[in-house]
């Protein structure tokens, strides 16, 4: 009985992380639309602002790093739209 008690308060710990961790994961400043299309990873030697230049290459209005999911490195995504 113990160990299914561990076992359960366990899980709903590991649930609690992911989804406060999930919840900031595309905090910004503004509410951006749906991601239409992915690049590269955003790393040092490819910043915020080589993203937003390739995003505007491609087509897009808006770029962010974002994490698309838990433990998976930063990704350049491009939008369409922002919401004001």
């Amino acid at each position: 009985m113990e160990v299914t008690k561990n076992l359960v308060i366990f899980s709903l710990t590991v649930i609690l992380v992911a989804s406060v961790f999930n919840n900031n994961i595309l905090a910004s400043g503004e509410d951006i639309g749906p991601i239409e299309k992915c690049l590269d990873n955003c790393t040092n030697s490819y910043t915020l602002d080589m993203c937003f230049s390739d995003c505007v290459k491609e087509g897009f209005q808006y770029a962010e790093c974002v994490v698309p999911a838990p433990n998976t490195p930063s990704r350049c995504c491009c939008f369409k739209d922002v919401v004001v």
